[in-house]
């Protein structure tokens, strides 16, 4: 299936099992340093990181519990006068 007919959740899921797939690629190894970059503090782990971060704990497109209040800048119509 292409890009254009995913929803957001299979998106987020494709998103979260590359990151994953990134991570067993560059973990570190015996030495402290990943086995493809040989270094330390892998550039494409770090990115895989933030992306497991951000995709667990942030959802977009979950609409707000309750919606909020009226808005003081908001003009008023003349029914709603009181």
């Amino acid at each position: 299936m292409t890009a254009p007919f995913l929803s957001l959740a299979q998106i987020r899921n494709r998103l979260i099992l590359t990151a994953r797939w990134v991570l067993r690629e560059h973990g570190p190894g015996p030495d402290g340093r990943c086995p493809i970059c040989r270094t330390a503090d892998c550039p494409p782990a770090a990115a895989a990181r933030d992306v497991l971060r951000a995709a667990t704990q942030v959802h977009l497109w979950c609409p707000p519990a309750q919606p909020p209040g009226p808005d003081g800048d908001a003009p008023r119509r003349a029914d709603d006068a009181g």
